[in-house]
C-alpha cells in the first residue's frame, strides 16, 4: 500500500477494553438491529390490540386470544434477543481481551491491524490488515470515547479515540464526513 495519501500512519499498539466494546456494540445494535424490531414490534402490537378488540366482542373466539398472546410472546422476544446476543457477545470479547491492534487512515481507505499477543512492534504482525474503502457499503458513528466504524450490517471495528492522539480524532471524523456524507454520525 502505497504511503503517499495516508492521512494518520500506525497508531501506537492499542487494546479495546470491554466497556469500550459493549458501548460501541450497543451502538452497532441502534445502528442495524433495534429500528427494525421496533418497527416489527409496533405491528405486532397492532395486531395483538386487533385480536383483543375481536376477542372482547365474541368471547368465544379462542383463536382470537391464542393469537393475542402469541405477538404479546413475540413482542418480548423481540425485546430479549438482542439484550442476551450482547450478553453472549461481551462473554466472547472477554477471551480475546488482550488483542493488540494498529490504525491507519488513508484518503481511500482504512486498515485495522492485529497484534501477536506479545508484541509491541508493528513489523511483528504477521496477520494481513483488514482493509476498509470508503464505499455505500460503509456507515460510521462517533461516540465520546470511540469511533464505530460498519462494514455492511455484518462487521463493526471500534477505534477508542485514545488510541489517537494530537489532530488525528479530527483528521479521521473530517475524512469520515467527506467520504460517507450522511453515513456518517457524529454524537459527541
Amino acid at each position: 500500500m502505497d504511503g503517499e495519501n495516508i492521512l494518520i500512519p500506525d497508531t501506537n499498539p492499542f487494546q479495546i477494553t470491554p466497556d469500550i466494546y459493549g458501548q460501541a456494540y450497543k451502538a452497532y445494535q441502534n445502528l442495524f438491529v433495534y429500528p427494525k424490531n421496533r418497527v416489527l414490534q409496533i405491528i405486532l402490537l397492532l395486531l395483538a390490540v386487533d385480536f383483543g378488540y375481536h376477542g372482547g366482542k365474541d368471547p368465544s373466539n379462542t383463536m382470537a386470544f391464542v393469537l393475542m398472546f402469541a405477538c404479546l410472546a413475540l413482542i418480548a422476544v423481540l425485546w430479549f434477543n438482542p439484550r442476551k446476543m450482547r450478553r453472549s457477545v461481551m462473554d466472547v470479547i472477554r477471551d480475546i481481551e488482550g488483542d493488540k491492534y494498529i490504525f491507519n487512515l488513508y484518503n481511500d481507505r482504512m486498515t485495522f491491524r492485529t497484534l501477536p499477543l506479545d508484541s509491541e512492534d508493528a513489523e511483528d504482525a504477521p496477520a494481513e490488515p483488514s482493509v476498509l474503502y470508503f464505499n455505500k457499503d460503509m456507515k460510521a458513528s462517533e461516540k465520546s470515547d470511540f469511533f464505530l466504524i460498519c462494514k455492511g450490517k455484518q462487521v463493526f471495528y471500534v477505534l477508542p479515540k485514545y488510541a489517537l492522539y494530537d489532530n488525528q480524532a479530527d483528521i479521521l471524523r473530517d475524512t469520515l464526513k467527506n467520504n460517507l456524507g450522511k453515513r456518517f454520525r457524529c454524537k459527541i
